[in-house]
């Protein structure tokens, strides 16, 4: 019996050493913050048009304006990840890869893409455009 108790209590002992020994070494994983960083002036995109510019993690967007309206779009087609394009006159993106279309939303309108490009929110204060992203 008294064996028993002496097990039990180095298996709990040992157990919760390891818990905190591990915790130690790898940390607690948390997400990756959010933050606004400053990635062009509202005179930078044409109306009706788009320019290209890249996040934190090295990834492209697309940083479009229609209507006054500016909005950040990824460049990675949801079909197989290739890199779309704005069509000004068509105010449409186009995946050259499978003829994938997406509307001026984002949202797949013929080809095999089967979900909406993936967007970032966009503020503008004053001139300026910020858009908000992950944190590399």
């Amino acid at each position: 019996m008294i064996a028993l108790s002496m097990i039990a209590g180095l298996v709990v002992s040992y157990g919760t050493a390891a818990i905190y020994g591990l915790r130690y070494l790898f940390g607690r994983q948390s997400p990756p913050r959010q933050v606004q960083v400053l990635v062009a002036s509202v005179a930078d995109v044409p109306e009706g048009g788009s320019i290209v510019r890249a996040d934190l993690a090295g990834q492209k967007f697309l940083l479009v304006k229609a209507g006054g309206d500016i909005r950040a779009f990824s460049t990675s087609c949801t079909h197989l990840g290739c890199q779309v394009h704005w069509k000004p006159g068509d105010k449409t993106f186009f995946c050259p890869c499978h003829d994938g279309v997406f509307d001026a939303d984002g949202n797949p309108v013929s080809g095999p893409p089967p979900t909406p490009l993936a967007q970032n929110p966009v503020e503008i204060r004053g001139s300026s455009i910020f858009v908000t992203m992950r944190e590399a």
